[in-house]
């Protein structure tokens, strides 16, 4: 029997460390390219992870607290004992505790956010790269592919999925990287 409470919990651990991955993938992937630089990759990969933690747990606070006061409001307004009183009800079951949200989301993305940041800690920039690429894909589609596990669906399209999505926008920051150091910016 499946736990609603697990099923939002799951939907925060996913938004959180996929958010988390693929937005410092993205920065460190374009700084990288536009310097060429350990320490400006780590430094900027560093303020990202937090930055992006905190904000994401705001973000996951404030929303879980306003779906929860609009179900509430919308409870109020129905008569005790309607279909749409109940359904109400029930829907206002699935939202978690706004503090809580915020923590999963929190801790999921800041988990995300230094995977693709280790290999920057061991090796050069452009082994790092590789390396940060690879880690980074095998960790998207594992995701996916548990996804589909504790879902329905099949586990190798969703790995493939969420791996593409997340390196879809990581390629893209490396591309503005170049960019920008072929316009003189790095």
């Amino acid at each position: 029997m499946h736990n609603h409470k697990n099923k939002v919990n799951f939907r925060e651990y996913i938004l959180g460390g996929q958010d988390g991955l693929v937005n410092v993938l993205g920065i460190v992937l374009g700084v990288a390219s536009a310097t060429l630089s350990t320490n400006m990759v780590l430094i900027s990969g560093i303020v990202a992870t937090v930055a992006e933690s905190i904000s994401m747990s705001a973000v996951a606070y404030t929303s879980s607290k306003a779906a929860k006061e609009y179900e509430n409001s919308l409870i109020k307004e129905d008569k005790k004992g309607s279909l749409k009183f109940r359904e109400h009800k029930a829907l206002l079951k699935e939202f978690n505790n706004p503090l809580k949200s915020a923590g999963v989301v929190g801790l999921s993305t800041l988990i995300g956010s230094i995977i693709p940041l280790v290999p920057f800690f061991f090796f050069s920039v452009k082994i790092g790269i590789l390396f940060s690429l690879v880690f980074s894909a095998t960790v998207l589609f594992l995701v996916g592919a548990l996804k589909a596990k504790l879902s329905i669906g099949n586990w190798k399209k969703s790995g493939f999925e969420l791996m593409v999505i997340g390196l879809l926008a990581a390629i893209t920051g490396y591309l503005v990287g170049l960019l920008l150091k072929f316009f003189g910016l790095s």
